[in-house]
């Protein structure tokens, strides 16, 4: 990852807290059969329970059956039982955490289902809902989440990238939708919500991506992982957290393995990367998102690469013209070119096109 989001505390947070509460003060806690009751220290949830009651719409029945079905199989586990769902729960929802420590295990749906099948099949059913069209909730009674998605989009971007067009950190190739777009980018859940219960509400484990990260690499794939091709063994691993308290800087090298840019092939671009030893953090990033593949692509692209190189043979010419001097050098053009690239390294992919420089006149080939 390119660069970290700043983290954006806003209202729509409120729907993992609704969680958070129906999880550790009503579902591990219950005791005798459910009523509104259960609901008292948490009035404003309780008011909304007991309203959509007698709604017989379906967004509005099913947030609260599934809240009294949960809740029954809840009443069937021992006090041991319900710590450890209790242990899992609070382990899938520290974000930063798992990204950090592989001491951290996040528990699948799968691992619930082999121990408590019934349970499993409720709280996929309920979690995963929770984000996304048929999201409960769309009701009025929330908030609608769409309004208020909408809202922290604007505050996120605000904070990120000024209210306008960015930059997206998780490949540094697209652009993010700014404040004056219409639509928005999608959220990508970093642990993937469809494999990972209990955080797909939690909005940090939330952050917006470009549509050929979210949509074309990423997917469902978990940063967390790394599946030995040999053994099918499950490695756990360091990821970059989206929203890091932690700074880092990645270094990029490109070599090319045929000096010939007219006939370079993806196979003889070579990209190299490091960052302050984060090898596992950069492994993850790279694998997730594609990342070889599409920087290699990019190189080879006639408006990226073949135009950079382009301007770094024959721009010196127009470079003279503009600054009226004759005598600037070859090498002091590399240098201009170079510190161009350094002044602000996300814009036009700089990043990628200052390596490429360097590897181009190491080699000598401009």
């Amino acid at each position: 990852m390119l660069f970290k989001y700043k983290y954006v505390n806003h209202e729509i947070e409120k729907f993992q807290k609704y969680s958070d509460f129906l999880f550790n003060h009503v579902w591990t806690k219950a005791r005798a059969d459910f009523d509104s009751s259960k609901l008292n220290q948490y009035p404003e949830l309780k008011i909304i329970y007991e309203t959509l009651h007698y709604d017989d719409g379906d967004w509005a029945q099913f947030f609260n059956s599934s809240i009294e079905n949960i809740y029954a199989e809840f009443l069937k586990l021992g006090k041991a039982q319900r710590k450890e769902l209790k242990g899992w729960y609070k382990t899938n929802n520290r974000i930063h955490s798992l990204c950090i420590n592989t001491d951290l295990k996040p528990v699948r749906y799968q691992e619930i289902e082999a121990r408590y099948p019934k349970l499993s099949l409720l709280l996929k059913t309920f979690y995963e809902r929770l984000y996304g069209s048929t999201s409960p909730f769309i009701l009025a009674i929330f908030g609608n989440i769409k309004d208020l998605k909408k809202s922290h989009y604007e505050d996120f971007i605000d904070a990120n990238f000024d209210g306008h067009e960015g930059i997206c950190p998780f490949c540094g190739l697209n652009s993010i939708k700014g404040n004056d777009h219409s639509k928005l980018e999608a959220y990508d859940h970093f642990l993937p919500k469809g494999k990972y219960p209990f955080n797909s509400i939690n909005f940090k484990n939330l952050a917006p991506m470009c549509h050929e990260c979210n949509s074309s690499y990423k997917l469902e794939q978990n940063p967390l992982i790394n599946i030995d091709p040999l053994s099918n063994e499950i490695l756990r691993r360091k990821a970059f957290y989206p929203y890091s308290l932690e700074n880092w800087n990645l270094d990029i090298k490109v070599e090319l393995l045929n000096p010939d840019l007219k006939t370079l092939t993806s196979e003889e671009i070579g990209i190299t990367m490091t960052c302050n030893g984060k090898n596992e953090e950069i492994e993850s990033w790279k694998e997730v998102y594609g990342i070889e593949e599409r920087y290699r692509a990019k190189l080879l692209g006639k408006h990226a690469g073949k135009k950079w190189y382009i301007d770094l043979k024959d721009g010196i010419h127009v470079a003279k013209k503009i600054l009226k001097n004759d005598d600037l050098s070859k090498e002091d053009w590399y240098k201009l070119l170079l510190n161009q690239c350094s002044e602000d390294m996300m814009a036009d992919c700089n990043f990628l096109k200052k390596a490429f420089f360097e590897e181009c006149t190491r080699l000598d080939i401009a």
